[in-house]
C-alpha cells in the first residue's frame, strides 16, 4: 500500500513538472523516426518502470498517456510501445 502511494505521488509530481514548463517535453529528432522498440531502449528504467507500474495496476490508458508524454509519439506507436513493455511483465 505504501509502495502504490509513493508510486502515485512520484507520477502527480511528473505532471506537476511537465505543466510547469509549458507543455510535454521537448522531443529530439531520433524519436519521431524510430521504431517503437528503439524508443523503448531511449526511455530510462525509471520511465519504464512508472508505465510498468500503471500495466501492473491495470491502467492501461494511463501507462499510454504517460508514454506519449515521455516521448511525443502518436497514438499508435506509444499504444505499440506499452504493449511490448506489458509483454514484458
Amino acid at each position: 500500500m505504501t509502495v502504490v502511494l509513493i508510486l502515485a505521488v512520484l507520477v502527480v509530481i511528473f505532471l506537476l513538472t511537465i505543466f510547469f514548463q509549458g507543455g510535454s517535453p521537448t522531443i529530439g529528432k531520433d524519436f519521431n523516426n524510430s521504431s517503437s522498440r528503439e524508443i523503448i531502449q531511449q526511455l530510462s528504467g525509471g520511465e519504464k518502470e512508472q508505465i510498468k507500474v500503471l500495466l501492473r495496476q491495470s491502467k492501461k490508458i494511463e501507462a499510454i498517456k504517460i508514454c506519449r508524454s515521455l516521448t511525443g509519439c502518436g497514438l499508435k506507436d506509444a499504444k505499440e510501445m506499452v504493449e511490448k513493455l506489458e509483454r514484458e511483465i
